[in-house]
């Protein structure tokens, strides 16, 4: 049996340890714009970003929250990566991301299973981004 559509990311979430702080790197770093700022929930506050690609991104900050940094090592989320149009766009992210002084790998032309050009950051909370030019719906 064939599984239904899925149509595309409706969106991500973040348990972060400082929602302003979190907002104002997306925006910053990445790119995204401030949808919701400092919304209230049910143990939680939150704030929720919007990327002109049409990705939402939400930052939380959980009432009993664990105040550690992220770990990928721990069962859950290893990393986030997101696509960009191809090795000479990789390089304009690395000179945008060497402008803000955030620490970077540089362009990486990982091939085989790691699907090929990518830069990895890391957000304030220590979770990996990975900007890539790799893998594609038609490798699929």
């Amino acid at each position: 049996m064939t599984a239904p559509a899925i149509i595309g990311l409706g969106h991500l979430d973040f348990t972060v340890t400082d929602g302003d702080r979190a907002m104002r790197w997306w925006e910053q770093v990445l790119g995204f714009k401030l949808l919701a700022a400092n919304w209230e929930g049910p143990g939680f506050r939150a704030w929720t970003m919007a990327h002109p690609s049409g990705l939402v991104v939400t930052a939380v900050m959980h009432a009993e929250g664990d105040s550690s940094a992220f770990d990928e090592h721990k069962v859950g989320l290893d990393h986030v990566a997101f696509r960009v149009g191809d090795l000479a766009d990789l390089e304009v992210w690395a000179t945008h991301l060497d402008a803000l002084g955030v620490t970077h790998s540089g362009v990486q032309d990982i091939q085989g299973n790691r699907g090929g050009p990518l830069i990895v950051l890391r957000d304030p909370d220590n979770i990996q981004i990975e900007l890539t030019a790799g893998w594609h719906l038609s490798q699929a």
